[in-house]
């Protein structure tokens, strides 16, 4: 990190890829140095980018087996951004059928990304071996330019569309403050978009 703090890499970020990179590949040399792991030689970025993905999936069971806490770090920080950033979590089913809370657990490996590019990413899979995949981010930035406005993300929630989502649960800040808001319950108000902190802190008390 700089001393002006412009560089602060963040750590788990499946939204955004698959494939470990910036703050991963830091912690993970963290922990091979304060935990005396191996780390490969040469440390190029695709040996360390290899590396952080067999440890941060489990593949390379070193860091599961010190501290097994990473493992539940690691789930819950993938379950919350698939909430708000997955596509759809679940397989078609039976009418009737009840999932269990022992189908959401997460079951991690590593695969190539293609037979021409090698490089490792996650291949996370729950519910029924279902694969858990994130929404394309440049995909959900060209939906949300095509949007008539903001309450029709919020619609979007009761819609039974299988389509892949940008802006999907209850999570969306969007929604809770357009469905939980006092001034849109009592009359027709118009709904606002919340995109980043900024739009959080100008919130009016009614809404």
């Amino acid at each position: 990190i700089k001393d002006d703090g412009t560089w602060n890499p963040t750590i788990f970020n499946f939204d955004t890829s698959l494939t470990p990179y910036g703050g991963d590949l830091e912690l993970i040399n963290h922990l091979s140095i304060e935990l005396a792991l191996p780390r490969p030689h040469p440390m190029t970025e695709n040996a360390m980018v290899t590396h952080a993905a067999r440890l941060i999936s489990g593949s390379n069971g070193a860091i599961m087996e010190i501290l097994p806490e990473f493992e539940y770090f690691r789930d819950i920080v993938f379950h919350f951004k698939h909430a708000v950033s997955g596509a759809t979590s679940t397989p078609d089913v039976e009418d009737g059928y009840i999932w269990l809370p022992t189908d959401a657990t997460l079951h991690w490996s590593v695969k190539s990304i293609s037979d021409e590019n090698k490089t490792l990413q996650y291949h996370v899979t729950a519910f029924r071996g279902h694969l858990q995949e994130f929404v394309d981010p440049a995909a959900a930035v060209q939906k949300d330019k095509t949007q008539q406005n903001a309450f029709a993300s919020f619609l979007s929630m009761f819609s039974k569309s299988k389509v892949a989502r940008s802006k999907l649960s209850c999570a969306d800040p969007t929604n809770i403050v357009n469905s939980c808001g006092e001034k849109f319950i009592k009359g027709k108000a118009k709904p606002v978009s919340v995109k980043n902190e900024d739009d959080i802190l100008h919130l009016t008390n009614e809404e």
